[in-house]
């Protein structure tokens, strides 16, 4: 029997910092450099310590109990190859604006290199802050000198404040060892709203949409990040005014929502990008409005437009779009103001417009008649079967745009997807963090090639017994790549369909212990269909198979803009 230790030590100080500020849980892969700071945690007992298979799994997870509380989730690693595996879900949370907390051991601090040009000295040394740096709100090296407490207050407050984004603490093995006093006043602040008021803004806004004739809302990713959506979906109510959205504002307003128009982009909703397209205003809130949104020839995106832009970030509000009202704030603090104002807009004729136009057009039609077992209709049969789950976690490629142009959402319900940096194998871990900060049913949504980056998560899915529904649609190659290659590469299908194949991965997951399903037509959603939707609280796998002639459509050409679509 080993006896508790007597010190409070610098681990038990992160410990018990991350107990006060209620942290869903810690994610991690076990490795010598973090031992002490994990045991820590787990002997104090206040938060969870969630163990996976991969450290890119484990900061994906961290990412996805972050972007469904709205504060910080932990993803640890040992140091050396630990610290390089959470390089990508780093950037995923930097690109994305989660402020997720990464922590990871590093070797003693007399085992450091001497100088730079030394290579290495300690086994597994590695410069993990000078890596991370680039992809990080803020990235600190411990040592023994370091006011620990004040860097990880410093670290919580930064990656919430403003933008969001990540933050990184590296700490070596000898300081986590360190004794400290045990009395401690944590800093409660977590995050400053901007100014309110914003007089002179709202009447500029004012002008503009009574000079307009087809104003529109383009929402984005930085609404969530702010944690404005409540407001967002009141000033929509007061305005009445039509609401297209990015990728990363999927879940922004509810499908039945009557403003709601559709998802615009590269691959986004062809009456959405056209409503874009056509408008004289756009009220952009919290989008960088990058190429995938308004195309190539910005000439023609920006012509007889008006732009009236808010957001927190000053680099992005002076970047590639020239706004006409440029609104520099935080969020949530605009749109409580917006809220009082009474700015209303009588748009149902508009609305109607976009709502014929779909009728027309439906996303559905967008596929050929050799697809037979159109993902569409698999897309809108989830939405049905999973109508009460919590939400949809979705991995990178057709399968992500199939899944944004075409699920219906309930209020309640998210969207959560690797937008900015496009990480494929994102999917399952980050369910598996998002149901552990809001236990409930999950559905992910993946495809072939991305459930085999992270296939070894089922054993963490099974061996915690977590409610999520793993969807995978499977078209037995990595299709956006290789619709990129048939269109520009003459249909040569280097490592997309020449050189891959996929595993049978209902026996993969009947391998793992986790239930399987396969369906390859439409009469197979009708017959199993009370049978997945009245399913228990375990896991389960469903496949989707699925022709390889089904495409991501429409897709905008390089050099065109969204009036093409």
């Amino acid at each position: 029997m080993t006896s508790e230790p007597s010190t409070f030590t610098k681990s038990d100080l992160v410990a018990q910092f991350l107990a006060e500020k209620k942290v869903s849980a810690v994610f991690q892969l076990s490795g010598g450099m973090i031992a002490f700071l994990t045991d820590a945690v787990s002997r104090l007992g206040k938060t969870p310590i969630i163990s996976l298979r991969h450290e890119q799994a484990a900061g994906f997870a961290a990412e996805g109990g972050t972007r469904i509380s709205g504060r910080s989730s932990v993803a640890m690693a040992t140091s050396g190859p630990g610290a390089t595996n959470l390089i990508t879900a780093i950037a995923s949370s930097y690109f994305d604006s989660i402020p997720t907390v990464f922590i990871t051991g590093q070797v003693n601090q007399n085992e450091a290199k001497r100088s730079e040009l030394q290579r290495q000295n300690g086994f597994q040394e590695l410069d993990i802050v000078s890596t991370a740096r680039g992809i990080t709100k803020r990235a600190v090296s411990i040592n023994s000198s370091t006011d620990l407490l004040s860097e990880l207050n410093a670290a919580w407050n930064i990656a919430h404040q403003g933008r969001p984004g990540p933050v990184l603490l590296d700490i070596p093995i000898d300081v986590q060892q360190e004794p400290v006093s045990s009395v401690v006043v944590l800093n409660t602040h977590d995050k400053n709203e901007d100014r309110e008021g914003f007089t002179k803004e709202i009447g500029a806004l004012e002008k503009l949409i009574s000079q307009s004739i087809s104003p529109i809302i383009l929402a984005g990713g930085g609404i969530r990040a702010s944690g404005s959506v409540e407001y967002f979906r009141k000033v929509v109510g007061a305005l009445k005014l039509p609401v297209v959205f990015s990728l990363m504002g999927v879940d922004l307003l509810p499908s039945d929502s009557p403003y709601r128009v559709g998802m615009i982009g590269s691959y986004g909703n062809r009456w959405a990008n056209r409503a874009l397209a056509t408008s004289d205003l756009i009220i952009a809130l919290g989008t960088r409005l990058d190429v995938r949104q308004t195309g190539t020839d910005l000439h023609a995106f920006l012509q007889g437009k008006k732009i009236f832009r808010v957001d927190v970030d000053m680099e992005e509000l002076s970047g590639r779009i020239k706004a006409d009202v440029c609104v520099g704030t935080d969020l949530k603090a605009f749109l409580k103001a917006l809220v009082n104002s009474e700015i209303e807009f009588d748009s149902k004729s508009h609305l109607a417009k976009f709502k014929e136009e779909k009728v027309q057009r439906p996303q559905a039609a967008e596929q050929g008649s050799n697809v037979e077992f159109n993902p569409d209709d698999i897309i809108r049969w989830l939405s049905n079967v999973f109508a009460e789950s919590n939400g949809y976690i979705v991995d990178v490629g057709q399968h992500q745009m199939w899944a944004a142009q075409s699920l219906e959402l309930g209020a309640h319900q998210r969207f959560v997807t690797s937008g900015g940096l496009g990480a494929m194998g994102f999917a399952l871990p980050a369910a598996i963090g998002a149901s552990i900060s809001q236990p409930g049913r999950w559905v992910v949504i993946t495809g072939d090639g991305c459930t085999q980056l992270s296939i070894a998560e089922l054993q963490t899915v099974m061996q915690l017994q977590l409610p999520i529904t793993i969807c995978v649609i499977n078209n037995n190659q990595l299709g956006m790549v290789a619709q990129f290659q048939e269109g520009n590469l003459d249909g040569r299908y280097i490592s997309t369909r020449d050189g891959y194949s996929t595993p049978d991965f209902c026996k993969v997951a009947e391998a793992f212990g986790i239930p399987a399903l396969r369906f390859e037509n439409s009469r197979d959603l009708k017959e199993l269909e009370e049978r997945v939707g009245g399913w228990n609280s375990s896991p389960l796998l469903l496949e989707f198979v699925v022709s390889r002639e089904a495409k991501a459509l429409p897709k905008m050409a390089m050099g065109d803009s969204i009036k093409d679509l």
